[in-house]
């Protein structure tokens, strides 16, 4: 290497469970590859950041993980680096000091230093990187600007969770020969099945075949993400639409406007039940399409959908009843 690196790869690595904070800040600078009389210069700074002065003097033996944690993230942080290696480092800890190490490391941005961030969490990714490179099985699978990085790695994941969700699914099969659900489609309004967009309004074309009078009948459809959770749960008698099938052809379409999902892969099933929902006739299920959103949905925190809103502010309310208590008062 030409130049300082340093790696936040292994929090507190050659902390001795013996020795107290301050020694430790010693021996892991040392490890670290600081000088000692950097390390004395730092040493304030080091333990402001740590939020640790308290228990500078303890021995880390009685510290708690996100103790040893802060500590470590201190050492290594307060070093200025030319190039720094960050992996997965800030998974831990609690959300106040994640954000704090975060700063830290916008400042570094600032400063000139390189950072080269490893994580699968793309949220921290997006807030840390203005470029990224997707790497599978140690071979770049895509690189170039962060967003559109992400959004491909998210729909590879999303197709590999779906593949293996269908292996371990049961087959639908159709129940009775009366009536066969022949195809689902989901499209958008210019008819094409390519990428949705969730802020764009989305059809789902249901086409069946009847070899006699059905009658009165109650569509269920169902909008199921990758991971197998069911986003949505719609049916026509709920709904208050009146659905009855005579004998011959015909398509079944609900448009979703808009269609809101989060990004990520989904399928469609559909189930025909008779007016009571007591009995179902027949069920299907469509082919696995793609979202594409601003949000992504594999993440557990994210839910499952984008509702339309609308956002007000109305800054300094506090200040303007201050004030008319001040010119009451006045008066």
């Amino acid at each position: 290497t030409n130049g300082r690196l340093s790696a936040l790869i292994e929090l507190g690595a050659g902390f001795h469970p013996e020795l107290t904070g301050r020694e430790n800040i010693y021996l892991n600078g040392t490890i670290l590859g600081i000088k000692k009389s950097d390390l004395s210069q730092r040493f304030d700074e080091i333990v402001d950041f740590s939020e640790l002065e308290n228990f500078i003097d303890t021995p880390i033996k009685r510290y708690s993980s996100g103790m040893n944690v802060r500590l470590g993230f201190s050492v290594a942080a307060c070093i200025e680096p030319e190039i720094l290696l960050v992996d997965e480092v800030l998974a831990v800890g609690d959300s106040i000091f994640r954000q704090k190490c975060i700063d830290r490391i916008h400042e570094l941005i600032k400063r000139g230093t390189s950072i080269i961030f490893v994580s699968h969490n793309l949220w921290l990714v997006q807030s840390v990187c203005s470029q990224a490179i997707y790497l599978k099985n140690g071979q770049i699978e895509a690189s170039g600007d962060t967003v559109e990085v992400i959004d491909i790695y998210d729909r590879a994941v999303s197709e590999e969770r779906a593949q293996k969700y269908m292996m371990t699914s049961e087959e639908n099969v159709n129940d009775t020969k009366d009536i066969e659900i022949t195809g689902i489609d989901v499209i958008n309004l210019e008819g094409q099945n390519q990428t949705l967009q969730n802020d764009r309004p989305a059809e789902i074309r249901v086409s069946y075949t009847a070899s006699k009078e059905i009658g009165d009948v109650n569509a269920v459809v169902r909008i199921i993400r990758s991971d197998g959770l069911t986003c949505c749960m719609m049916r026509t008698k709920a709904d208050g639409f009146s659905l009855s099938i005579n004998r011959g052809s015909g398509v079944l379409s609900l448009v979703l406007n808009p269609l809101q999902l989060y990004g990520g892969s989904y399928y469609i099933q559909v189930m025909l039940r008779d007016s009571s929902d007591a009995i179902k006739f027949t069920s299907a299920s469509s082919k696995w399409f793609y979202v594409a959103g601003s949000v992504l949905s594999h993440q557990t925190m994210n839910g499952v959908y984008e509702p339309n809103r609308k956002w007000d502010f109305e800054p300094n309310i506090e200040m303007s009843k201050l004030n008319e208590y001040e010119k009451e008062s006045t008066e």
